[in-house]
Parts: C-alpha cells; structure tokens; sequence
C-alpha cells in the first residue's frame, strides 16, 4: 500500500510538471439557448477565433487555450456584445452572465484582473452614454459648439481622472495596458500625443519593458510613446511646424494632425486596419455627395477592419468641425492648408484624392489608379 501510494504521488506530481498549460475561461449564460458564443484572441493587428459552442439550454461553456508567453488579451462574444478578459498566468476564470446586458451585467471570479477590467469597461460605458448625450444636445442645437466642446473634454477628462488609478497603481499589468486604449467611439480616451496624456504611456511603457521586454505589446508601447514625446518636444521648439515621421516598419509617411477636439491622432495608430486616406475639402461642391459615398463604404466594411482617416485642407475651421462631428471615421485637419507638407510628401495635387493602405502599412493604390474601389476594399479585408 505504501509503495502504490508513492507511485501515486509520483505521477500526481510528474503530471503537474509536465501537464498542459492551458487556461480556461467557462460559465454559464442564461436565456441563450442556439446562440453561438465565441471565444477570441483579441490581437495587436487581429481579432481571431480560438473556440466557439452553440449553447444549450443550460447556456454552459468552457474554453481552453495554451498559456501566452506574455499578457494577453482575450473576449467573449455573444451577438455584438462583448466581455474582454485579460490572462498573465494559470487561471481559471468564471463568467456568470445572461443574454441581456451579457456585456455589463456579468460576474467574473477566478481573476483579479478580468474583474478591474470590467469594471473600467463599466466606466467606459457610462462615460460613452454622456458623450452621447452631450453629441444629441449639439445635434439638436440645444447647446453651442463652444459649449458642446467643453462638456465633451469635460466628460473625458472625468473618465482619465477614474481610469488613472488603475494605471498608476499597478503599470506593469494588463489592466493599466487596457486603460490607456479605451476609447469612445473612434476617439482614443488617452492620447499619446498629449504632454498631459504621455506620461500615463510613460508609466505603463517603462514597467513592461521591464517585465515583459520581448513582448509585441511593450515594443508597440514604447515606440508609441517615444513618437509622442517625440512630437511633444518638436511642438514646444517650432510650434509652427508639422512634425513628418518616416517609421520603419510602415511604406508610408506619417500623418499627425488633430480632430476637431484638438486631439492629435496619427495615421500609424491604425496599424493593422485596411485604411483609405482621404484628402478632401469640405467646403466644396462635390463634398456633400463624396461624404454620403465614404459613409456607404464605411457601413460596409467597418466590422471587417476598415478605417477611414479624412484629411480636411478647408480654409473655415468652423465649417469643418460642424461638418466633421457627426462623422463616425477619423477627421483631421491641416491648418496650413495648400501648403501643407502632407500634400507634397503624397503627391496630391487636385482634391479630393484617396489612397489605400493594407494592413500591412503598403500603399496599395490611389484613386487614379483604382479601377473599382469596393473591390480593392474587400482583397484587402
């Protein structure tokens, strides 16, 4: 009997060192039945599937998938709703939830930051509904863009103030990395091109090229915010000029130009995406008809990786951020307008013109050579 127990032991044990390491995500989804619930890899450049079950009426699932090397983030998807999980060991986490608000009203366990994450994801709903509030009042013409302009920053800046303490009190985790990319809508929430802003990418930057330095994630931090320190510092010596950077792993120059909440937002945070670059004037004959064209594109192939970044050469600011605002794809403006840098840079010499970037970051064509647009879109895709 000693000996079988020994032996026991033994293989107990050599099965714990040379078991799989997989991490499971499985829960239980209420009111779901033949619905199809997916379980992702929420990547830098892609969403994948890993898993997917069709539930029963019990709504039970459980998922496995091997351990990443480093912090990384997954998702739940049930419909068009989603609960982002983030996994940096063995865990075994569970998600109790139902069909109604499964993206909100779930309980997590077994991970302390799957729980901070949806709670972060709590407040960037809610800061997304007074956005969206504040956006119907200017809609209607309640309020004036001056005031509707300070209530959004207002609004923003009430979520960093929350989402802050998240960041700082642990950098090196997945959950301070989650916060600095929440954004609302199309607008990154915390911007690296912001002196204010930058420090946060700092914190969380410096603390994974620590921990994890051969992560894809903390080379993408890094090289993020040392390009925003980069601009932050060309800004306060020639505050005049527009800051052009060549970087080496795209095949196209940047572009760094702020939306109409003076937000900077570079062309290279869209890495990954299928992009059309788009240089245009709102204040034109054809821009009314051009703008329900783009919007019929952008329904299209949004969900499938598509992303328009809209540069405006409008002389009346006023005149494009009353048009721009109630656009759902990425608009900046170049105030220097037809001398801007950007337009020599891309050999743009009559507007509008366009240009298609993979995902990749290969200018695939422009408009004088695209024959059918939609159909260049979807090879891209």
């Amino acid at each position: 009997m000693k000996n079988i127990s020994f032996i026991t032991v033994l293989l107990i044990l050599l099965q714990a060192c040379s078991g799989n390491k997989d991490f499971v995500v499985e829960g239980n989804v209420q009111n779901a039945e033949s619905k199809t619930l997916y379980f992702q890899s929420f990547g830098l450049s892609n969403t994948s599937i890993i898993d997917s079950v069709v539930l029963d009426e019990r709504g039970h699932f459980k998922f496995k998938a091997p351990l990443p090397g480093y912090p990384e983030f997954y998702r739940l998807r049930l419909d068009r709703q989603r609960i982002f999980l983030a996994v940096d060991s063995l865990v075994h986490i569970n998600i109790e939830a139902s069909t109604d608000n499964f993206s909100t009203s779930y309980q997590v366990s077994g991970s302390d930051y799957c729980f901070q994450m949806q709670e972060l994801a709590l407040l960037q709903r809610n800061t997304r509904k007074q956005y969206d509030s504040i956006q119907s009042l200017f809609n209607n013409k309640e309020i004036e863009e001056e005031t509707y302009i300070d209530l959004v920053l207002n609004c923003i800046d009430k979520h960093k103030k929350q989402a802050q303490n998240y960041i700082f009190s642990d950098p090196a985790s997945p959950v301070a990395y989650f916060a600095l990319f929440q954004r609302i809508h199309k607008l990154l929430i915390f911007d690296p091109y912001s002196d204010k802003d930058n420090r946060h990418f700092a914190a969380v930057a410096t603390a994974w090229n620590v921990h994890f330095p051969h992560a894809d994630r903390t080379r993408q931090l890094v090289n993020l915010t040392m390009q925003g320190m980069s601009s932050i510092r060309k800004q306060r010596n020639t505050p005049e000029d527009i800051p052009i950077i060549e970087i080496d792993a795209l095949k196209y120059f940047e572009i760094n130009l702020p939306n109409v909440f003076g937000q900077n937002i570079p062309l290279s945070s869209l890495e990954g995406k299928v992009i059309l670059l788009d240089f245009t004037a709102f204040q034109t004959d054809y821009s009314a008809a051009r703008t329900i064209e783009m919007r019929e594109l952008y329904n299209r192939y949004e969900l499938y990786g598509f992303e328009i970044y809209q540069v405006s050469l409008d002389p009346d600011e006023h005149f494009w951020k009353t048009g721009a605002l109630n656009l759902p794809w990425i608009c900046v403006r170049d105030k220097n307008l037809q001398n801007s840098a950007y337009l020599s840079m891309y050999n743009v010499s009559n507007l509008p013109s366009y240009f298609l970037i993979d995902k990749q970051g290969n200018l695939t064509g422009r408009d004088e050579t695209i024959q059918n647009l939609d159909e260049a879109i979807q090879k891209l895709l």
